[in-house]
């Protein structure tokens, strides 16, 4: 019996070894609650300015965090402290005891967004101690009982930052003066990542670019699908813009090349049924014409850019796609931004063509007058797109039912507009 239990034990002891280190890993597709929420991230946010979690919808309005209560569509201060007057107190001092203030990031970088993981929304906050710049993560119960200090940086500037599947990836950027008479400042970006399901939080760097052959910039606009994290490098004056794909299982980090054509630019992608969608960036900085109306091809690989096929050709390229898991949006957003900023001439409005996921267009929309944002608002997911409307005497969220995808035929579609009121 001894000598039974002895080996009962020791095949116990064995699983456990080799078990050891293992990770159960989730698919590569969008999984709801636990994966970063690319859709509602607009073309100029950093950060998204909304987030849907289990109880519902959260905006981001000035310094201040709200939950829409869909069946009242009602805006409220996510704060539940009954004596609490939130946005209204008079005393700016008293913002830091309500929980629906988030201290914006006044720092270089535009990170001033908030993000959603299980229960919790995640924002980055600025403070000084003496000279001392304090970078502090917080996070906040959604349903705005608790707020709580998760991490602190001392003397470190965060270009940008997301979360994917319990992971708080962020690009750090550090800058050294020279002793030198020239005042030469040495310039080190990192990609870190923080482990949020540890007790203790430590940075593990997971990308350190070389420093050989190119001037880098910096290292920015992190996105992620699956067990893959995107995030483009920019260097040499911005004329070396490369998106890397850091793999999560293996911890491989890849730079995203076209075959052939391995030296060229690509600056971005997008998700689109399990695989990314790219092209090589056609831009000139001092020729907008050139930059908006020279047609060019679009490609879809899988998630780690291996296996690239043609998926469509002749785009103009100043037009750009977006997805929301079920349909692909093409539109001509960024040339309408370009009239708008005074860099070239475009009389069109801001169109979308909406194609289903067999490559099918099934409507064309025009993006509503209402919606003001710069360059392409939050697509939303397959159900809805919100966004955050403001204006001289009012501030709140419209909303698209897309139910109406099919029926808008070139049209605009009809918003519902929920004003703030407290």
């Amino acid at each position: 019996m001894k000598k039974l239990l002895f080996y009962v034990s020791a095949f116990i002891l064995l699983l456990g070894i080799t078990g050891c280190g293992r990770k159960n890993y989730l698919p590569d597709t969008y999984v709801e609650e636990s994966d970063f929420q690319y859709m509602r991230q607009g073309s100029m946010d950093l950060q998204p300015d909304m987030q849907k979690g289990e109880k519902g919808y959260y905006f981001r309005h000035d310094a201040f965090i709200y939950y829409l209560d869909e069946e009242t569509e009602k805006l409220l201060p996510l704060c539940n402290r009954v004596d609490c007057l939130h946005d209204m107190e008079t005393e700016p001092a008293r913002y830091e005891t309500c929980n629906a203030y988030v201290q914006p990031y006044g720092g270089q970088s535009c990170s001033t967004g908030f993000e959603y993981y299980k229960g919790y929304l995640y924002y980055i906050a600025q403070s000084y101690e003496g000279m001392e710049t304090i970078l502090t993560l917080y996070r906040l119960s959604e349903d705005g009982a608790e707020k709580e200090q998760i991490y602190q940086w001392k003397e470190v500037y965060i270009m940008d930052w997301m979360i994917h599947r319990g992971i708080f990836y962020y690009s750090e950027g550090i800058f050294e003066e020279s002793d030198s008479e020239d005042e030469v400042v040495e310039e080190y970006f990192f990609v870190k990542a923080i482990d949020l399901t540890k007790v203790v939080k430590r940075p593990k760097t997971i990308f350190e670019p070389s420093r050989e052959e190119i001037d880098y910039l910096g290292i920015q606009w992190l996105t992620a699908y699956g067990n893959y994290l995107y995030f483009l490098v920019t260097g040499n004056g911005a004329g070396y813009e490369k998106v890397h794909i850091y793999n999560i299982k293996n911890g491989n980090v890849s730079e995203l090349a076209l075959e052939g054509h391995e030296e060229e630019n690509i600056s971005s992608v997008v998700f689109w049924q399990d695989h990314i969608l790219f092209s090589l960036d056609v831009f000139d900085v001092n020729d907008m014409e050139y930059s908006s109306f020279t047609p060019k091809t679009w490609y879809m690989a899988n998630l780690d850019g291996s296996n690239s096929q043609v998926f469509m050709e002749d785009v103009l390229s100043g037009y750009s796609f977006r997805s929301d898991g079920e349909y692909l949006y093409v539109t001509n957003s960024f040339i309408v931004t370009r009239d708008e900023l005074g860099l070239m001439e475009y009389n069109e409005k801001k169109t979308f063509w909406v194609y289903d996921k067999e490559k099918q267009l099934v409507d064309t929309f025009l993006l509503p007058d209402e919606i003001k944002d710069l360059g392409l608002p939050p697509i939303g997911d397959p159900q809805k797109m919100y966004t955050v409307y403001k204006d001289d005497t009012e501030w709140g969220v419209l909303y698209w039912d897309k139910s109406q995808i099919g029926n808008c035929n070139g049209g605009a579609p009809q918003l519902k507009k929920i004003p703030y009121s407290f």
